[in-house]
């Protein structure tokens, strides 16, 4: 795994691993998908030159450590991010995940959020498909501590190389796999640790997302959506879904893959510098 290239926070517990980058206005958050790190939003960063941002490897993802959190620790634990580092309000930027976590935290700490920018959020309706949880069963079963040496000299390196091209494949589908992100995926998310924090957060996912539907309609901070017209992830049908329940949502729609933080990274950049001023 390569070397941590930012700082540590400690928060719930967990030694949380982030970047921060200088400047003024209004603080950004950018706050990535499952699995994934801070390096998501690399495409975005340097459109936000001037801006105070700060992206965070959510826990038990990148380099962060200590495991995973549960979702509804997770809000307590970007709350605490706020007040730790003085960000509030903060723009809170959200990609998949991260979407879905943002609106959890605008929900439950609507002082700490200046504006919600979120990007293909896992939220109106989204629900994991059989797939998903048959990786995340896998995740969790080649993790066990008896089995781990075992795999990791047999199946398990051949899998996780199939397991990286694939989920690549998808979340950039129908554009092509950006070539960084994928050599990141084997080298860092299909790691031990990330595995464990992605099966731990699929297993979850339909009662978070679940709970942040019956939510969505109490929250009451700007927002906008964006979402693309070829994801195969999480559907346009669900952004739309969500637009249409968030208070005064604006739905934005581009074209392409899942991974707008790639494809658009100057529509995600142009909210959030519109919001943050300065």
């Amino acid at each position: 795994m390569p070397p941590a290239d930012g700082d540590y926070i400690s928060l719930q517990g967990k030694e949380i691993h982030y970047i921060e980058q200088a400047g003024s206005g209004r603080a950004v958050v950018l706050i990535h998908g499952l699995p994934g790190t801070h390096k998501d939003f690399e495409p975005v960063l340097p459109l936000l030159q001037g801006r105070r941002v700060v992206a965070i490897d959510r826990p038990g993802f990148g380099w962060s450590k200590g495991g995973p959190l549960p979702y509804q620790q997770q809000i307590d634990m970007v709350h605490e991010l706020v007040a730790k580092l003085s960000l509030g309000p903060a723009i809170l930027v959200g990609h998949s995940y991260g979407g879905t976590l943002a609106l959890g935290v605008a929900r439950r700490y609507p002082q700490d959020v200046a504006k919600l920018v979120l990007v293909a959020p896992g939220a109106g309706g989204t629900r994991s498909k059989p797939f998903d949880l048959f990786d995340a069963r896998y995740a969790q079963f080649s993790g066990l501590p008896v089995l781990r040496p075992v795999l990791d000299v047999t199946v398990n390196q051949v899998l996780k190389r199939v397991a990286a091209t694939a989920g690549a494949a998808n979340a950039f589908a129908p554009d092509k796999i950006d070539p960084t992100y994928q050599r990141r995926l084997l080298s860092v998310t299909m790691t031990t640790g990330n595995l464990a924090a992605f099966a731990s957060e699929q297993l979850e996912f339909d009662d978070t997302s679940r709970w942040v539907d019956e939510n969505v309609p109490q929250i009451r901070v700007p927002s906008t959506v964006i979402g693309a017209s070829g994801d195969q992830l999480i559907s346009i049908d669900h952004v739309q879904r969500l637009a249409d329940t968030l208070p005064g949502a604006e739905l934005i729609t581009v074209d392409g893959s899942h991974m707008i933080t790639y494809s658009h990274p100057d529509v995600v950049a142009v909210q959030v510098n519109d919001a943050a001023g300065g």
